[in-house]
């Protein structure tokens, strides 16, 4: 009855999201996990099959950390973001684009799913411009410094027509984060911001970031501290009064945007937690935090 009852519980979700899009973003973290990769892929492969239009972007942060170790080279990040010089950008496109990219593709082909392997580049699926220096406070020392991030870029514009194309012929789209201006010149690109801005501009149904957090967290050493949702308010006030830290900050101020941008509702959940995606996606109790627009908590609060 226990198994009955979990089917039951997800049949209006079922109902409601059928031919809706999902943007979800993975984690390198729970692709560099094989355990957590093949329930990752489980969870995708199911969601298709259902007939939810579901697109995966995908970081790597993680394994390109540990190639330049290998290589000699020392990560360098400012306030949670990489300074990505032209050594780092030629080992971003091995990472992301060759081998993170082939792995999650082949594990959602075994489940099933019909993966399609991309990147930004492909169809000008997102248009970058390089990040001018920019002035960053060091959350460790409160300093004030101008960072020139490198072969890092911004989006510039969006051109979801050949994702639409694969979602609508049930293909799952799966999108490294690199993109290229309008000189040609390759750009290193946060994978969250892809993430939200295809999010935005196809004022998707949901938008879930997977990554090896519980969502917000009042005390990063306590799991339990987790915010269950937040606002865009709410996410600001961290911001600002630096409750929010480190990779978070970028997080929730790329949510934030695609919040304003129209997307419905957006999660911060754990990947590396078994089948969170589907948990989150179908049944009542969500796994990390979900962020919403103000105008839309008194409707949440009253009918979940």
């Amino acid at each position: 009855m226990e198994d009955i009852n979990v089917l039951l519980q997800a049949l209006p979700y079922l109902r409601r999201y059928r031919d809706k899009v999902f943007v979800v973003k993975v984690g390198g973290e729970i692709a560099n996990t094989p355990a957590s990769l093949d329930a990752f892929a489980q969870d995708v492969a199911m969601i298709a099959q259902v007939g939810i239009r579901i697109l995966v972007v995908h970081g790597g942060g993680p394994q390109l950390d540990e190639m330049m170790k290998q290589l000699g080279v020392m990560p360098e990040k400012v306030a949670g973001r990489r300074i990505t010089d032209d050594k780092t950008l030629e080992m971003a496109k091995m990472v992301f684009a060759g081998s993170i990219n082939t792995d999650i593709l082949a594990a959602l082909q075994k489940h099933g799913a019909r993966p399609v392997g991309l990147n930004g580049l492909d169809g000008e699926v997102i248009m970058a411009q390089k990040r001018p220096p920019k002035k960053v406070t060091d959350p460790k020392t409160g300093e004030e410094l101008e960072v020139d991030f490198g072969n890092v870029g911004d989006v510039k514009d969006v051109n979801p027509a050949l994702v639409r194309t694969l979602m609508e012929n049930r293909y799952v789209p799966v999108i490294s984060p690199l993109a290229a201006d309008s000189e040609g010149r390759v750009l290193n690109i946060n994978a969250d911001t892809i993430a939200c801005a295809l999010a935005s501009e196809m004022q998707v149904e949901k938008l879930i970031i997977l990554s090896n957090t519980d969502g917000v967290l009042k005390d990063v050493n306590d799991a339990a501290s987790r915010y269950s949702y937040l606002t865009i308010s709410q996410a600001e006030a961290m911001i600002a009064k630096g409750d929010a830290s480190g990779g978070m900050v970028p997080k929730l101020q790329a949510v934030v945007e695609a919040l304003r941008g129209g997307v419905k509702r957006a999660y911060l959940i754990n990947g590396l937690r078994a089948h969170a995606l589907l948990k989150e996606i179908f049944t009542r109790g969500g796994t990390g935090t979900m962020l919403l627009d103000d105008a839309a908590e008194k409707d949440y609060l009253e009918k979940g």
